[in-house]
């Protein structure tokens, strides 16, 4: 009888020295990721033809963190960064957004755009490949969007969603026209 009874409480102590020892590496792991924390200012899309359509999104990183941007969907359709017909231009602003992102029709695909916002002109240029947003800046896009957004879109919601390292980040917006 004292052979079961020292073997189950040694089965005990270790279970509760394991469970232990889990917890404080579990806690220790965590505590040290820092988790990055996205706030989506702004979007919106506007119809401009049959051809063509306008996306404009401005997002704050609010987190400890610098975020690293992978893609952007816009109703399903992968935007590329810098391609021909669909492109992306962007610009980095130190702290958060000074205004809404007005429609602009005329985005320069190879060289800079200047678009004023909030009354301050600030200069956007072609996207490259794995954006990053640095903590406590925004940045601001318009995409370009070729065949996509459709006239009977109008007044509809259409979803965008954004994708980092860390996390898959959605809204949705009614389509506008131009």
């Amino acid at each position: 009888m004292g052979a079961p009874v020292g073997n189950l409480i040694i089965l005990v102590a270790a279970v509760i020295l394991s469970s232990t020892v889990v917890l404080f590496a579990t806690n220790v792991t965590s505590s040290q990721v820092q988790k990055e924390k996205m706030y989506i200012a702004t979007s919106h899309v506007w119809y401009v033809n049959s051809s063509t359509s306008i996306a404009a999104i401005a997002i704050s990183d609010t987190g400890p963190t610098d975020i690293v941007l992978n893609k952007i969907d816009v109703k399903g359709l992968q935007c590329e960064w810098n391609g021909t017909s669909n492109y992306v231009v962007y610009c980095k602003i130190n702290g958060t957004m000074p205004g809404d992102l007005p429609l602009v029709t005329s985005i320069n695909r190879s060289g800079n755009t200047t678009i004023n916002i909030g009354e301050q002109p600030y200069i956007f240029e072609a996207a490259g490949e794995g954006l990053t947003i640095k903590s406590g800046w925004s940045i601001a896009f318009y995409i370009v969007i070729p065949n996509r957004v459709m006239v009977y879109d109008l007044s509809t919601p259409l979803r965008m969603v954004i994708t980092t390292t860390q996390g898959v980040y959605c809204t949705e917006t009614l389509v506008q026209t131009a």
